[in-house]
């Protein structure tokens, strides 16, 4: 069983037996969660047949967290058209675990990863991500990266020295968004929880129960975190590509030291710590790159230019998900602080266009 072995060991494994599946198309593998519903499943594939992928692929849906194959039988409709395969998994763990865990049983040739709010915004993405990809001196792209560090930000929000210092809005400003953020996701996660479950009688006071149980929790654990959040992640800029969409071969893939990803803190060291998967790569000799919808790249000192992720308008954006929604619906306020946590000294938001 897949739950009983490392993911690195699994990927190291897979990789022995992938000249034999000689499949040369690229693999999608796309994040599907029962817990959300089947809305962010809909506004993908309704992407995905807007912007048509630009080359001959594979969609493969990792299913997480369904009960049974009927609880996912309304899910699974909605993708017939487009020839999916599916893969179940439990409800554990985080999307990259899923992700390692889906390229042990695949073993394809390069698999592009999207999580479950990703929604690709211009025909020919893949093509664009895949052609960088084919690169020889490259060896991980993504539609975003950020130079954010949970380091700096950490230290800068205990009023400690960081890099973040004279780069970030008042302390009051950022109260206030980050209050504004939370309340938004926590509505939205209470619209999918109910779309989920079908449950749409559900009382309101119940529900302010649970988000006032669910705080004090969150900051307990926030705490129990703290020492890692300072020594494991780098101070800014923390360079990492974002992991909602990225691209990676199942040899480079199978060349990185891939930890089991149980908690949160997991996820994010894999995706922007010390450790991460960007600075894996790059230490193999490889260099991670963004793509942006023009298919132009861009190295790491120079992924603000690319106005993909919190920059600008993100005009460059090739695959929309649930953080670029973030800064994309919010204010004037919202933007200057988001884009000074991904690019410091190099933030240039552009104000919210009107309508």
């Amino acid at each position: 069983m897949w739950r009983s072995r490392s993911p690195e060991a699994l990927v190291v494994e897979a990789a022995r037996h992938s000249s034999r599946a000689g499949l040369s198309r690229p693999c999608i593998v796309h994040m599907v969660r029962a817990a959300n519903g089947l809305s962010p499943l809909r506004a993908f594939l309704d992407a995905m047949r807007d912007c048509p992928a630009g080359l001959d692929c594979e969609l493969v849906l990792a299913m997480k967290g369904f009960r049974s194959q009927r609880h996912a039988e309304p899910y699974l409709e909605q993708a017939r058209d487009l020839g999916a395969e599916t893969m179940f998994f439990p409800d554990t763990g985080f999307d990259l675990g899923v992700y390692f865990a889906a390229a042990a049983r695949l073993q394809r040739e390069r698999y592009c990863f999207l999580n479950s709010y990703s929604e690709p915004l211009r025909a020919g993405w893949l093509a664009k991500l895949d052609g960088a990809l084919q690169r020889a001196d490259i060896g991980i792209v993504g539609a975003s990266g950020s130079w954010t560090s949970s380091r700096s930000w950490i230290l800068h929000s205990l009023g400690l020295p960081s890099a973040y210092r004279r780069l970030l809005p008042g302390r009051g400003s950022i109260r206030e968004q980050f209050a504004q953020m939370d309340a938004e996701r926590a509505t939205a996660e209470r619209e999918l929880s109910t779309e989920a479950e079908g449950d749409r009688a559900r009382s309101s006071k119940a529900t302010a129960a649970h988000v006032a149980t669910r705080a004090p929790r969150a900051a307990l654990r926030a705490l129990s975190e703290l020492p890692r959040q300072i020594w494991d992640f780098e101070s800014f800029p923390a360079h990492h590509l974002r992991t909602n969409a990225f691209m990676i071969a199942h040899s480079t893939l199978a060349g990185l030291r891939l930890h089991q990803v149980h908690k949160k803190a997991d996820a994010y060291a894999l995706e922007s710590g010390r450790a991460s998967l960007t600075r894996q790569v790059q230490r193999m000799g490889l260099r991670a790159v963004v793509v942006d919808r023009a298919g132009d790249t861009y190295d790491q000192d120079e992924w603000h230019r690319s106005h993909t992720f919190w920059q600008g308008a993100q005009e460059g954006l090739l695959v929309a998900d649930n953080q670029t929604r973030l800064y994309q619906l919010g204010g004037p306020d919202r933007r200057r602080l988001l884009s000074a946590l991904a690019w410091g000294a190099c933030a240039n938001p552009s104000p919210k266009p009107n309508g």
